[in-house]
Order: C-alpha cells, then structure tokens, then sequence
C-alpha cells in the first residue's frame, strides 16, 4: 500500500459518566458478578475497561470510507461479528435480530424482562427527544434496593439494561432509550454493536468531523488486543499515537487469537448475511470480503 498523506479530522467519542453504575457493580460480591456474567456475558468488564480516547481518535483518522476498514501501512483492519462475539462472550446462535426501534412494544414484555409489575414500568417509562425509554438514575436505585433484598434475577436485569443504554449504545447521557431497550429484549446485542461502530466511523468520517457514539470500550478491547505486546513499538511509549499507529507493519500485529480454531466463521445472521447489518441509527453498508 502507498503512503500518502492524511487529513486530520476533527473526531470525539462519547465518554459517559460511568462512575455511579461502577459503584454499584463493585458492591457486589465476586460470586454474583460471576453469576452475572452467565446470563450477561463480558458486559462487566466492557464497563469497566478504561479507555484512551487519544488512541481511538488517532485509529479513526486511520479509516477508509470505501473500503469501511481502518487502512495502515501495509495491512487493514476491520472488526468482525466473530471477534466481537468472542469479546462480548453473548452467543448470537438461535437468537433474533434487532429489525429497529418498536415504540408498540407491549409494556408487559418490558415489564417482563426487568422482573417487575406493568404499573411500575408504565411509571418509570418516560418520553426524551423523540424516544421513549427509562432514566438511569431509576435503573441504579431499583438495582441498588434489588441488591440489597438480594433479588437477583431482577438485580442483574436493571444493572445490564443499564449498561445497554449508557454503555453498549449511548445516544443519551443518563437516558437508556427505545433502541437500547429493544436491543435488550432480542438478547443478541453483537451483530448491533458492530454495526454501530460502522455507522458511525463511516458517517462521521464522510463529515470529516463529529462524535462516535458507538460502544468506544468494546472498539478499544477489540483494537487492543491486536497491538503489539512485545518489542520497541511498546518501548517507545514517548511517542504521540499517530506517529505510533503510522509506524506499525503487518508483522508487529497479533492477528489471530486462539480462540478461533474451533471457531464456526459466520456466513449470515438470520435472513442477513454477515454484512451489512442493522445498527441503532438504521442500516450499514459495510463491506462484507473483510468480514467473512
């Protein structure tokens, strides 16, 4: 690949307040946040992965809208639903798929889902924007008064719908809304994730400027785990990111986990094949050759 000389584009990404729902996490014992973690997978640790916004912001200089991949010397990335999947440790097997934001969605199924009567859901529901959606500060409160009663099920409930709206998918600060909750109900939050980060890094790139409001903790682990580990790239830490990001070759990269090897590659998910896929904000056009 040719060098060639990049434009700086002017890129934030959404950096939510966290600190109440990393308190109430931290009050639980091991044994409940590893019992979490069996119905929740990895979300404990997507929330509590700090993130360096610099070296996301340099990653994402580095995309290439045509190709929706991130372009470097002499090699590209693209993440993947395998990889995601593997991160998120949430199964997509046998689940359905996000097909958009269902503001008829019965109270009772919401109800449900977080283990309590209509009448408080229907309380607790209230209208932000143009959305529909519950507060966060009515999520802490009902899982730190579950915690205590040591109400489980419907514990881990408010503390993983929490982290789905603030987290997983922050369009609102303090706000978990409609598309987060719906996403929530099909139990398979991976091939939305991924499609979130493409809508957003494509949209926001072909803007040339613009905030990425897409899951910035699972982008960073996913980004992470292919860094060099060894070596002078991880010596030479006085150097800024994007001379870092710009002097890396295919060979300092670790391409491939273990994990894989027994691994099914994912041809479609549902009646879609891997790409492109629906994401919060509506569909994404992403290129499937990178991600098979």
């Amino acid at each position: 690949m040719e060098s060639r000389k990049r434009n700086i584009y002017s890129f934030k990404f959404k950096d939510p307040d966290l600190k109440s729902l990393r308190d109430l996490v931290s009050q639980m014992h091991p044994v409940y946040r590893i019992n979490f973690g069996k119905n929740y997978g990895n979300l404990l640790s997507i929330l509590n992965q700090r993130v360096d916004y610099t070296t996301l912001i340099t990653l994402a200089q580095f995309y290439d809208l045509p190709l929706r991949c991130f372009t470097f010397q002499d090699f590209q990335l693209a993440p993947t639903l395998e990889e995601f999947e593997r991160l998120v440790r949430i199964p997509m097997k046998n689940k359905p798929l996000f097909r958009g934001v269902d503001e008829s969605l019965p109270l009772e199924v919401i109800a449900s889902a977080l283990h309590m009567d209509e009448k408080e859901a229907k309380a607790n529901l209230e209208t932000k924007g143009n959305t529909k959606g519950v507060s966060l500060s009515f999520l802490l409160e009902r899982a730190h008064t579950l915690l205590k009663a040591e109400s489980w099920d419907a514990c881990y409930s408010a503390i993983a719908l929490a982290i789905y709206g603030v987290v997983l998918f922050p369009n609102m600060d303090g706000f978990v809304d409609m598309a987060a909750i719906c996403v929530f109900l099909t139990g398979n939050p991976v091939p939305t994730l991924l499609a979130d980060v493409y809508y957003y890094i494509s949209n926001r790139y072909d803007k040339k400027n613009g905030l990425i409001a897409c899951c910035a903790p699972l982008l960073y682990q996913w980004f992470l785990e292919h860094l060099p580990k060894t070596g002078a790239w991880v010596e030479h830490i006085d150097v800024s990111w994007p001379q870092r990001l710009g002097s890396l070759r295919s060979e300092d990269l670790s391409w491939y986990s273990k994990e894989y090897i027994n691994m099914d590659i994912i041809i479609n998910c549902g009646d879609f094949p891997n790409l492109p896929l629906i994401g919060t904000q509506g569909c994404v056009n992403a290129n499937p050759v990178l991600s098979l």
